[in-house]
């Protein structure tokens, strides 16, 4: 059995497509304890694992205040395989589903002024037969701004 940690990154711009600053973003526990899903799974089923974790997500959102556009939480792919967050939220942020290397969309319409504030309730899953070890998780976030 593996933990995994996730620690949000410090993003930077880049092209149409902006990575959006979430560095006052916290999580509360920082270590996710993973626990398997089935002592036995089925023939045919994946051993997995799934731990859950809260984070209050503050994303700065001021450099496109007033402009209309989507937010989008993104995991790069990861090297023990197929991860999976799903997650609730307790503000205007959409709940969803994100699988390592994709991007899913968390918000959209008119960029609020200064810090976007919601808490997420993250449920991770991964493969419990690949993950043999304390694993860091990057998520972030990026924009797609429509012209003005």
């Amino acid at each position: 059995m593996g933990l995994l940690l996730i620690i949000p990154t410090v993003p930077a711009a880049a092209g149409t497509t902006h990575r959006v600053d979430d560095s006052a973003s916290q999580v509360l526990g920082n270590t996710l304890q993973m626990k398997w899903d089935s002592v036995a799974p089925q023939r045919g089923q994946r051993a997995t694992v799934s731990g859950a974790i809260t984070v209050l997500v503050r994303l700065n959102l001021a450099p496109w205040q007033g402009r209309t556009g989507r937010v989008y939480m993104t995991l790069p792919a990861q090297p023990t395989g197929a991860i999976t967050a799903t997650w609730t939220t307790q503000g205007r942020m959409l709940p969803g589903t994100l699988r390592a290397g994709e991007r899913t969309l968390v918000y959209t319409g008119l960029m609020p002024t200064g810090l976007y504030e919601d808490t997420m309730r993250l449920v991770i899953q991964a493969d419990g037969q690949r993950l043999v070890r304390v694993e860091q998780l990057n998520f972030s976030f990026e924009i797609d701004v429509e012209s003005p």
